[in-house]
């Protein structure tokens, strides 16, 4: 299933190949690199405004096609570039961008559709994986898939069910955890999305074990989708759908309900709020004589500062090591 990005460059090639001009031809006249048009048509490259009316002008393409086309590449803008589609999610990605419902249970982590920036990070900081992907990576991508999917034109229809455990799992740092229950709140609030806690005393429940979305849309037929750590499975088996559609009815009975559930999350924001405070900030001085006086890892540390690896690491780079009282910050070495 094409996204609309390559939905406008595919059609952008055939208004080309109509008008018997070939890729050199227009990147000539036009004054583009030859990468730039060929980006354009296999639709990795944004097409902005003035780039579509220089084409549409150069093809001689008027009147409603124009119109259809011009507001094809506005859908297209507030698509996330396929480049930044980590491969273990490529499918799951194109069901979820077809998708106009998703229904998900996460049993012990927000979903992705859920998560900000900093929680992702911290999430997928020690995510195992064949491909050489960063955590910055693998955050922004999540980011920008559901900054797109909650905010795009049609209306996205989410049910999350998430298991309560998931709200006290740290992920990064109390802070992260209250910044993230804070956009959480806000996103519970929009009318397109229903959100429930499945409470601890209802956590036992033998089909909550491991956490699945369901997609379905207007031209898409359902899907169950369930990742493990490795990978994304996806299947339209009838009869796995129908247990797992089955399941989620009875986990949407048996969790709290909207009010209830938005009640939950305020009084746990109180709670990561009071610990957090009685954690200190983050401080590259202090960080970093804790790390050359006492020889403490990394993990130490973090754990001390209440936050991430990844937040101390960049504590310790960009503390002024030409400073000449600093002393060489030991690193990590690995055990023999």
């Amino acid at each position: 299933m094409l996204r609309h990005c390559e939905q406008l460059g595919l059609e952008l090639r055939e208004y080309r190949e109509h008008a018997g001009l070939d890729s050199a031809e227009v990147a000539e006249h036009l004054s583009w690199p030859q990468t730039r048009l060929d980006a354009t048509e296999e639709g990795t490259r944004r097409v902005t405004a003035s780039d579509l009316k220089a084409l549409l002008s150069l093809y001689e393409v008027t009147g409603t096609e124009a119109t259809r086309l011009r507001a094809l590449r506005v859908r297209a803008s507030k698509e996330p570039p396929a480049a930044t589609v980590p491969t273990r999610y490529q499918q799951f990605h194109e069901l979820q961008s077809a998708a106009t419902e998703q229904r998900t249970y996460a049993p012990t982590l927000l979903p992705p559709i859920l998560q900000t920036d900093d929680y992702a990070t911290a999430v997928n900081e020690h995510a195992p994986g064949p491909e050489q992907q960063t955590t910055a990576d693998l955050a922004k991508y999540h980011v920008q898939q559901s900054t797109w999917l909650l905010n795009r034109e049609q209306p996205f229809q989410l049910h999350v069910v998430l298991g309560e455990t998931a709200l006290y799992n740290i992920a990064g740092s109390s802070r992260t955890m209250i910044r993230q229950l804070d956009q959480l709140i806000k996103l519970v609030k929009q009318p397109h999305v229903h959100f429930q806690i499945l409470p601890f005393a209802e956590c036992g429940h033998t089909a909550t074990e491991t956490g699945f979305t369901l997609l379905s849309g207007d031209q898409l037929h359902p899907w169950l989708c369930a990742n493990d750590l490795l990978t994304t499975t996806c299947t339209d088996d009838p009869a796995a759908v129908t247990t797992h559609q089955t399941t989620f009815d009875t986990l949407t009975t048996c969790a709290l309900n909207r009010g209830a559930s938005l009640d939950r999350l305020h009084a746990i924001r109180r709670s990561h709020a009071t610990a957090s405070q009685r954690r200190p900030d983050v401080n590259t001085e202090v960080c970093r004589r804790l790390r050359t006086k006492f020889n403490l890892t990394i993990d130490e540390l973090a754990a001390a500062f209440d936050c991430s690896t990844e937040t101390i690491n960049r504590h310790l780079r960009t503390y002024n090591t030409t400073d000449a009282l600093a002393e060489p910050v030991p690193r990590d070495t690995p055990s023999p």
